[in-house]
């Protein structure tokens, strides 16, 4: 299968293009809140005002304030995704955007001005997870739905490198800042948080609302204006064919709702497996313990003695930017399994390593510098596999899981695994790595953790190159093992087999 393909009219697409810029905006939201704490924790003002005063004089955080802190932000996020279905329906795309703002930059200003108060601090971040969960569950939606389809595969693209930029951003503002001899070293990171959702809201006025939430609400004259809008820069455009092929897709799914109910999930043998390979690949994602690195890098990095640990987290970002723009573009060309199986054991091998240098350190909990600079090799090499296997094909399983009837349920159910995985991941590494008192000795179980990837890759990833979802239902519905998805015949209702791999009808569209 080939690479991606940019070779598309982007002057004609450009205002279309811009709409979904703005709702890329959830991503870099997304992105820098998920990095800028991860600095955060490490500035030593930030401990003196949050942290433990010990019997030399310093101060450090806690492991219940560091645990809590960085995984409460989940809890908001889990409720903030499961608040914006009934404000999408109801309202439109740009009421969960609207609603998603305000809750950011209300965490922000509590957060920053919290003043040591550690109930106070655990608001702000799940006011925080609140509009991130809301932008999370609609951002994509409102991409799929607005871009035409010429630019539909780079703009969904998008959304994850504006998240990895961001990311990025996010560890340069932290090192820029970490030196600064009082509060504002992390006051600074934290109240940035509201520059992003700021320009949303100076950018929802001019932004249509979705055509398909239109023609859902039966307001056919307000999709068409919206179409008209969207594609304002195609001088030749006529919606006639984009307004059929949206009421022919709200009137399918319809129809397909009316069979749709949770007790399938479980009672429907072919429903459930959907269901256990959509959720199942959103866990795997997040069990093999690397948020641990994305989460808690600064804190890690100080904790084994390297020096420059804000350098350090920096690299992770690069290192992770580059990769996803490698698999995006050249990981199609590897088999899907074949990616997987084989990255799987890579980061398996490089999280068992970390343990075992992990129990090198002398008594007083210390590390060689050579022993410390390969724990960071090493995290780097598992951060490496993990973006160019699962960490981008992740979301493209689930989407492809997600088929049938059941599509909205089993993908809410998904994204709730996802949440609840990671909360769990967060909440609990600081306990064994500071409690426990494992250190980088946490390898080992991350390690025992990744194999349920291994394991998820080799029983439940089948190759879907060239398949339409119309065909993926097909194999759920003939119970076809994932390992012969690849070259299955799908027979044709009359008995002909004329359908395979390959065919160019109705392809999925692969971000």
């Amino acid at each position: 299968m080939a690479g991606l393909q940019l070779n598309v009219d982007w002057k004609s697409n450009r205002r279309a293009i811009a709409f979904c810029l703005v709702a890329a905006i959830g991503a870099l939201c997304y992105g820098y809140d998920t990095i800028y704490y991860t600095g955060v924790q490490g500035m030593a003002w930030f401990a003196k005002d949050y942290g433990e005063e010990g019997s030399d004089g310093s101060f450090a955080l806690g492991t219940t304030f560091l645990s809590l802190s960085a995984s409460i932000i989940y809890v908001g996020e889990l409720v903030g995704a499961i608040a914006a279905a009934p404000i999408n329906d109801l309202f439109g795309r740009r009421a969960v955007f609207l609603s998603a703002s305000i809750c950011i930059i209300v965490g922000a200003v509590v957060q920053a001005c919290s003043f040591g108060s550690h109930p106070v601090f655990y608001v702000s971040r799940v006011l925080i997870g609140l509009g991130v969960g809301q932008f999370t569950a609609t951002c994509l939606i409102y991409i799929g739905e607005v871009a035409p389809s010429a630019i539909r595969g780079p703009a969904l693209m998008c959304f994850q490198f504006m998240q990895s930029i961001s990311q990025l951003v996010g560890a340069c503002v932290n090192q820029g800042t970490q030196s600064i001899q009082s509060s504002q070293s992390y006051r600074i990171p934290m109240c940035l948080l509201v520059v992003l959702p700021g320009i949303m809201l100076l950018c929802l006025p001019f932004t249509p609302e979705s055509p398909v939430w239109y023609m859902y609400k039966g307001k056919r004259e307000q999709a068409i204006k919206s179409l008209r809008k969207i594609n304002h820069s195609n001088r030749d455009y006529d919606p006639s064919a984009d307004i059929q092929a949206i009421d022919e897709a709200v009137q399918q799914e319809r129809e397909m709702a009316k069979d749709a109910t949770w007790a399938s999930l479980i009672t429907d043998p072919v429903e459930r497996r959907k269901l256990f390979y959509a959720c199942g690949v959103m866990f795997v994602q997040q069990i093999n313990g690397i948020q641990f690195w994305y989460t808690y890098g600064v804190v890690f990095a100080q904790s084994i003695g390297v020096a420059d640990p804000f350098t350090i987290n920096t690299i992770i970002y690069v290192l992770q930017i580059i990769t996803v723009g490698v698999s995006v573009v050249f990981g199609n060309r590897m088999k899907r399994r074949t990616n997987l199986l084989v990255c799987s054991c890579g980061m398996f091998v490089s999280l068992l390593t970390v343990g075992g240098l992990g129990t090198t350190k002398a008594a007083d909990g210390t590390l060689s510098r050579g022993i410390g600079i390969g724990i960071v090799v090493l995290a780097y090499v598992n951060i490496i596999f993990y973006n160019f296997s699962i960490g981008t094909l992740s979301y493209s399983i689930a989407s492809e899981m997600s088929v049938g009837r059941n599509r909205n349920k089993i993908t809410s159910c998904a994204m709730g695994v996802f949440f609840v995985t990671v909360w769990l991941m967060v909440f609990t590494s600081p306990y064994m790595y500071y409690t426990a008192n494992l250190g980088p000795m946490i390898g080992f179980v991350y390690g025992g953790t990744s194999l349920f990837l291994l394991a998820y890759s080799w029983f439940c990833v089948g190759e879907t190159a060239g398949r339409s979802n119309a065909d993926i239902e097909r194999l759920f519905q003939d119970r076809v093992p994932v390992r012969e998805w690849a070259t299955y015949v799908i027979p044709s209702d009359d008995g002909e087999d004329l359908k395979k791999k390959g065919t160019n009808d109705e392809h999925i569209e692969m971000a």
